[in-house]
């Protein structure tokens, strides 16, 4: 059975690979040049409309990193940040799924990583449950 050290390691791993996703993206959708780089399209060149939605997402993605940020200081107590995080990467994984499937095959990384980071966080969420109820019992 993994100790609890181990189990609390394995937890702050999950948050920071959220905190690390979320940051990466949030560049991403700040500068259009770094999302370019990041969803294979070198031409991209989107209009102001489109950079307007595009910044307002990345101050989100800058929020949620913060928040995730947060939560790894008590990773036990505040669990249902991960969660959530996790119940949100499957929103995430649909739509580069529909990018994908309507010819994007570039963005194929995106796919694979979301039910990576998914696996993480959801274990997480139940290994710091897991902790919370044993701690409870004590």
């Amino acid at each position: 059975m993994i100790e609890q050290k181990h189990k609390l390691f394995l937890i702050k791993i999950a948050y920071w690979l959220g905190v690390i996703a979320d940051a990466v993206w949030a560049v991403g959708l700040m500068f259009p040049q770094v999302f370019a780089i990041l969803t294979s399209t070198p031409d991209f060149n989107p209009n102001l409309q489109f950079r307007l939605v595009m910044y307002i997402g990345g101050i989100l993605m800058t929020g949620w990193t913060i928040l995730l940020i947060w939560a790894v200081r008590k990773p036990i107590e505040r669990r249902f940040i991960i969660l959530l995080t996790a119940i949100l990467t499957v929103g995430l994984f649909f739509v580069s799924l529909k990018g994908f499937l309507e010819g994007n095959t570039s963005n194929i990384w995106i796919l694979i990583k979301i039910p990576t980071l998914f696996f993480f966080m959801v274990s997480s969420y139940f290994l710091a449950r897991n902790i919370d109820n044993a701690n409870k019992v004590q």
